[in-house]
């Protein structure tokens, strides 16, 4: 298994935009991706903790655990992804911060 964490810094002013978009675009994503078994779990979360607060921005985790390592690059080259990416950044007001690597403990089932 893989993870992958993502925070997202979002201006204030676009989050129903950014969070329409992200139904429309990215979500019928994940949801194949699910039933493929390629994902086993995606969440997308509006944080409300955060120890790097970005300034004029609400932050959004995306948080993606993948059946293993090929699933992230499977994603990362879907045509649909790359077109939501690039709309995407125009909601950004600081560069996301990305993590990720294989999963080496986990407990319960993911939501």
């Amino acid at each position: 298994m893989e993870a992958v964490g993502i925070v997202l810094n979002i201006r204030m002013e676009r989050v129903a935009e950014f969070e329409e978009g992200f139904r429309q675009h990215e979500l019928p994503i994940w949801d194949e991706f699910v039933d493929r078994g390629i994902m086993l779990h995606a969440s997308l979360t509006r944080l409300e903790i955060s120890t790097q607060p970005t300034a004029g921005a609400v932050q959004y985790l995306i948080s993606v655990t993948f059946a293993d390592d090929e699933g992230h690059h499977l994603h990362d080259r879907d045509p649909r992804f790359r077109a939501w990416n690039d709309m995407a950044e125009n909601y950004q007001v600081a560069p996301p911060i990305v993590a990720g690597g294989e999963v080496i403990v986990s407990a319960g089932e993911p939501p």
